[in-house]
């Protein structure tokens, strides 16, 4: 509940569905799992996605390698592929990109 129903977020789950073939959910996630989590990123207008090297909570840090450089691999292929539809380098679903003249 705490995260906005943003264009971005909704563009960036469809790509990994639809173009990447990933498993997508939407629901509640628990610090107690992100520990597990390969990689990890926020989205923005803006930043389309970042990743997030190190969460730090009350003394804890959870860190995620591939995210203290660089994109891990699935976040690299998430950006790469929404950026693509946005720049027309990929055809992107029916309504998405209007052509202005």
């Amino acid at each position: 509940d705490s995260i906005l129903p943003s264009i971005t977020r909704r563009s960036l789950m469809l790509v990994a569905e639809k173009y990447l073939g990933m498993k997508v959910e939407h629901r509640e996630v628990f610090l107690s799992e992100v520990k597990d989590f390969a990689e990890c990123g926020l989205c923005g207008t803006a930043a389309v996605v970042s990743p997030v090297g190190k969460i730090y909570d009350h003394g804890t840090d959870i860190c995620f390698p591939s995210g203290m450089e660089k994109m891990g691999p699935w976040t690299q292929k998430i950006y790469d592929t929404l950026t693509g539809i946005q720049k027309c380098e990929i055809e992107g679903p029916e309504g998405w990109v209007k052509v202005v003249m």
